[in-house]
């Protein structure tokens, strides 16, 4: 037994120390940040709470119970709310998202009695959790009684990780884990273990109302400090094995932050691709290539330029990814350099531009009916680009903005 608290020792502050760090990081997402920092505070001080009731510490029993016991409640919101932010791009929290809010101040509320006991009331109720190790005992002097308040949370918790896992199985992220795999990878799993850490919380709160909420549970205690702690090895191994998991959203440095946005981890290389193309097509054509498509006369050139928006706004050639000034040629029937030459010198944009304009404008008119349901990423998909970063290069140089903040003006 002694080894399992000592486990949860370490992790108890592990998770302090980054909830810290998160919580008063500048770089990255903030919002997000703050999300993380909280759910890891939670879980860091409900561990703290499980070794003073094994331990029997009755000051910081005393001090923990009813502090942390409202923003237990949060937990599961937080955690909803963390997924959905990372696939959706969110940066703050939506007014509709202040109804998330509601049962913890109710449990609040709950708890404002046991602040008006006398010290001996206090001292017998706190002695009464130690002996049970139970989070709830049979008192009256609560509004709620406690197994009720006991019940009411884990079936709120057990809801928002059944919404949480619908979100992400909804979104599409499993099905671009290949696009995107640093990003699907923490997402799925944060939310793994998440999942089967409190799963084993709920079961054990199951068998504690089975066996009578008033009797020693010692047996239950231990089963669950051994579930929780063969959880956390198996955490920590994970996270020695493949460290890169966490870095930019837990290790956030500014390093690290000023390349990347949180979701920008992915097809660097390809990136690095898209850029050389696009320098590469917006020089000027050479002179023998200008040369020869002059000798087009300026009635043809404003018929092939119109035949050639006809062709990018009608068929919508722009969705396949790896649409090229080859392919455009090969469709309006004319050499490539004369394309070149044609959206340089009459349109006025480079062949990569004038195609993500077209990505963008896609992009924006079907995000709406689609972010419910499809993560950024897929929708950006869906819209030709090939990978995150050349779709926020291109989303800002033509709207000025980034996604989340076009959208939330």
């Amino acid at each position: 037994m002694e080894y399992n608290l000592y486990i949860f020792t370490f992790s108890s502050f592990f998770l302090l120390g980054f909830s810290v760090h998160m919580l008063f990081t500048t770089i990255g997402n903030t919002y997000l940040n703050k999300l993380l920092a909280a759910m890891m505070g939670m879980r860091g001080l409900q561990m703290l709470y499980f070794i003073a009731i094994n331990t029997g510490q009755t000051f910081f029993v005393s001090i923990i119970i009813n502090s942390l016991g409202p923003f237990l409640f949060m937990y599961g919101a937080f955690l909803y709310l963390y997924i959905r932010g990372f696939i959706r791009d969110e940066s703050r929290l939506q007014k509709k998202d202040l109804l998330h809010l509601i049962p913890f101040l109710i449990a609040l509320i709950d708890s404002i009695p046991y602040y008006f006991l006398d010290a001996d009331t206090r001292a017998n109720f706190i002695s009464d959790v130690i002996a049970h190790r139970a989070f709830f005992v049979p008192d009256s002097f609560v509004i709620f009684p406690y197994y009720l308040i006991s019940i009411f949370r884990y079936v709120l918790l057990v809801t928002y990780f059944i919404l949480t896992w619908r979100l992400v199985i909804k979104s599409g992220i499993i099905k671009f884990r290949k696009t995107n795999p640093i990003v699907t990878n923490w997402i799925l799993f944060f939310l793994l273990i998440t999942t089967l850490s409190n799963l084993s919380m709920v079961v054990n709160f199951i068998i504690n109302i089975s066996a009578g909420a008033s009797t020693s549970n010692l047996f239950l205690s231990n089963y669950r400090v051994f579930i929780q702690s063969t959880i956390l090895l198996g955490f920590f191994g994970y996270l020695f094995y493949n460290p890169k998991i966490l870095y930019g959203f837990v290790f956030v440095s500014k390093e690290f932050a000023a390349t990347l946005k949180p979701m920008d981890l992915d097809s660097n290389e390809s990136a690095y691709s898209d850029e050389l193309i696009e320098s590469q097509e917006s020089k000027k054509p050479p002179r023998a290539t200008r040369k020869q498509a002059s000798t087009i006369s300026e009635e043809e050139i404003v018929r092939i330029k119109e035949k050639m928006i006809s062709l990018i706004e009608t068929e919508k050639p722009f969705l396949n990814p790896d649409f090229s000034v080859g392919d455009l040629a090969s469709k309006m029937g004319l050499p490539s350099h004369h394309c070149s030459y044609i959206l340089n010198e009459y349109v006025g944009k480079n062949f990569r531009g004038w195609v993500n304009e077209y990505r963008v404008e896609f992009f924006i008119a079907h995000y709406p009916s689609l972010i419910a349901n499809q993560t950024i990423l897929a929708i950006a998909s869906k819209s030709g680009f090939k990978n995150k970063n050349t779709f926020y290069r291109a989303f800002e140089k033509v709207t000025g903005q980034t996604p989340s903040q076009y959208f939330d003006s």
